[in-house]
């Protein structure tokens, strides 16, 4: 009995981790390349070896369960046509004899019934399909489930989402083929267009929760992530940076168009997934990242990313991050839905889920490993206090909780001081009374900011921290985070820190009331250098940075004013 459900226990694990172990071949092969283990030709080779003829792959490279498919073949693809200038006579045809036309296996064809698609395929030899025919009509069922599932995707991709056509011409109708291979599918390109190519039978493929079982699942998952290769194909030719991102976008139309069939739910533990590894820069997004692209799809509705898509077709060198920015209108909403997104995927899974706040599928996701921010407490936030910098790579997060100490009382306020525009800090407060809140606070001139809020810690259970990077290109940015009480009974300016300065300093002070502030720098012979506020400020903390770089030796004034009241202190730059 003990050994029968051990080995049951067992079977279970291997079943639920073998989609990954198939990526993780791609992703080493990948990382090879990247440390110039191999040639841009052997990455190429192998790749498309690796779903084609796994056997003629190098050793180490194959997997230990050569069964086990492979998400999607594309990529690979897409990565022959790109560099097809850079690569030696022989692997072009060895590439071209693995990719050769499908379609001279086929022994019969079936158009759907919007006539848009020609299914091609045949029911002996290697490549056969199941050769089930319910309905007698001489066609087999896998067959009419594929053209079902083409017109489907098509409908709801093109016609609905108004995504780029792929297929301009009812009278020319798109192929798709089948193949015995390690993939899922792919698309290729052939004389300027696209065609698919579907695996032909999806049998012992990993489940999913499509109602009419596994098998009608994988037919639709793939249908709907290969057509949105199709479409990203009429959209740029398969150029530029955004399609770095298509397995991210592929994957997105298979929630997008399928909601019930949940393939993806296993890639979203793997290893480099977003709630495995957050710590780990996920640009550019892979369908293991397909939890970002989900993000902005339910926060904004189902028309954002053709939107996106549409910037993206006008503009065919914008990248994907400029390609958002612009359609939620600047750099800094990016990073803070950038910050919020993050928030997301820390609320995932049962134990951290909340009732209103996250993912609609958050309950089926996983939870995230959590580190312990209880350092980041300070009791008070109105002085400077030395606290290790946390490193962040490029387009990453890093997620704490904490849990409010006894000694915490009065409002929640958070200081951030940061080395780039990129960083910024999500808190997600969950409340004793079951409900959740939280705040972005986006660094956007690298500086320090500091902000109060009106949760009060005694209604706090605990709270969320998320530590987060937009920036693509910076492979790490230092940032130094507190969050304390904002009891502010009076008006207080503080010294500037560090004093003496050489070339920054911050300048902190309190507001217990609102009030029209300003903030002016003078010389020691009263003259105006510098107004570094002059507007209205609500109650709370606040932090600004003087840069001196401009400004010579010596000893200057810092002036704070009022309405009420004002107030000043010394303070020296040296150089």
């Amino acid at each position: 009995m003990r050994a029968g459900f051990r080995t049951l226990f067992i079977s279970l694990l291997l079943f639920l981790w073998f989609p990954l172990w198939a990526e993780a071949q791609h992703a080493e092969i990948k990382r090879d390349y990247e440390k110039g283990r191999l040639s841009l030709d052997q990455k190429i080779l192998y790749q498309l070896q690796a779903g084609e003829n796994p056997q003629r792959l190098p050793r180490d490279y194959r997997r230990a369960d050569p069964a086990k498919p492979i998400k999607c073949g594309t990529p690979a693809r897409m990565d022959f046509h790109n560099h097809r200038s850079q690569l030696s006579a022989g692997t072009v045809a060895r590439v071209e004899s693995m990719t050769a036309d499908p379609g001279r296996h086929a022994t019969g064809s079936y158009r759907s019934a919007s006539g848009r698609f020609e299914v091609n395929y045949t029911t002996s030899g290697d490549h056969a399909v199941p050769d089930r025919d319910a309905n007698s009509n001489g066609t087999p069922d896998y067959v009419e489930w594929v053209a079902q599932a083409a017109d489907s995707s098509y409908r709801h991709e093109v016609l609905t989402l108004g995504y780029s056509d792929p297929v301009p011409d009812i009278n020319d109708p798109y192929q798709v083929h089948f193949k015995d291979i390690d993939f899922y599918g792919y698309t290729e390109v052939s004389n300027g267009t696209t065609y698919i190519v579907m695996h032909n039978s999806y049998e012992d493929f990993p489940e999913n929760d499509d109602p009419q079982g596994n098998q009608r699942g994988a037919i639709r998952a793939t249908m709907a992530h290969e057509l949105k290769h199709a479409i990203q194909y009429a959209a740029t030719g398969w150029n530029g940076e955004t399609d770095q991102w298509s397995e991210m976008d592929a994957t997105l139309m298979e929630e997008v168009v399928y909601d019930e069939v949940n393939d993806y739910y296993s890639y979203l533990r793997d290893p480099e997934s977003i709630f495995s590894d957050p710590e780990a820069s996920f640009y550019p997004g892979s369908y293991y990242h397909v939890s970002w692209a989900l993000y902005f799809e339910e926060k904004y509705g189902s028309r954002f990313w053709p939107s996106v898509w549409q910037i993206i077709r006008s503009n065919p060198d914008i990248t994907m991050v400029d390609a958002l920015s612009r359609q939620l209108g600047s750099d800094e909403a990016f990073r803070r839905d950038y910050i919020e997104s993050q928030l997301w995927h820390y609320a995932a899974g049962p134990n951290n889920s909340a009732d209103d706040f996250g993912f609609e599928e958050r309950l089926n996701y996983p939870h995230p490993d959590l580190n312990s921010g209880n350092n980041f407490y300070a009791e008070d936030l109105s002085t400077p206090q030395p606290v290790p910098p946390n490193s962040l790579n490029n387009f990453s997060a890093a997620y704490y909780s904490i849990t409010p100490p006894s000694e915490a009382s009065g409002h929640v306020a958070v200081d951030i001081t940061s080395s780039g525009p990129g960083t910024g800090i999500g808190i997600l407060a969950y409340f004793t009374d079951g409900s959740t809140d939280f705040k972005t606070f986006s660094s956007a001139d690298g500086k320090a900011v500091a902000s109060s809020t009106s949760w009060s810690w005694e209604d706090i259970s605990s709270a969320g921290i998320v530590l987060s990077n937009a920036d693509t290109d910076s492979s790490s940015q230092s940032a130094v985070v507190k969050v304390g009480n904002s009891e502010f009974n009076q008006l207080t300016l503080y010294q500037n820190y560090p004093n003496p300065f050489r070339r920054e300093t911050t300048i902190r002070f309190t507001l217990e009331e609102p009030a029209q502030v300003t903030l002016k720098i003078y010389d020691t012979i009263g003259r105006r250098v510098r107004t570094l506020y002059d507007q209205k400020l609500e109650e709370g903390l606040y932090v600004k940075t003087l840069d001196g770089t401009n400004l010579a030796s010596g000893i200057y004034i810092y002036q704070l004013t009022t309405g009420r009241q004002t107030v000043a202190r010394k303070m020296t730059l040296i150089k």
